[in-house]
């Protein structure tokens, strides 16, 4: 990853717990045979995915007003020795929300043309 470039939050459903993390809710996306196994045990169709304090932080500063190189020095600011190597440990959580779908890496502010605030009860 590019040190200029600006993670940004995708447009995804996304709240507060009651102690200041962040929930992402996710539809579940289900093969034919997996859609009938979860109507038949009706299963949720969204997965909330509750964040630790480390990656509900992350998540905070991925507002596409940050770079990299401006997120990875208030990880290591708030967090000091819990997350070192900083660097490493930050581009690996981006990426895991990259896979996920979660987070685009975009490189102007101006490219940001979804919502990347939380959910409104």
């Amino acid at each position: 990853m590019i040190l200029e470039s600006l993670p940004t939050r995708n447009d995804v459903d996304w709240t507060f717990t009651d102690d200041g993390n962040v929930i992402i809710f996710q539809e579940k996306h289900l093969g034919r045979f997996e859609r009938i196994i979860a109507e038949l045990f009706r299963a949720p169709k969204i997965v909330r995915r509750t964040l630790d304090e480390m990656n509900s932080e992350l998540w905070m500063l991925m507002d596409g007003e940050n770079s990299l190189l401006e997120i990875i020095s208030a990880m290591d600011d708030r967090f000091a020795e819990s997350i070192a190597p900083v660097s490493e440990r930050v581009a690996k959580s981006i990426s895991l929300f990259v896979e996920q779908g979660l987070v685009a890496i975009i490189f102007d502010q101006e490219e940001v043309i979804w919502n990347t605030q939380p959910k409104e009860d």
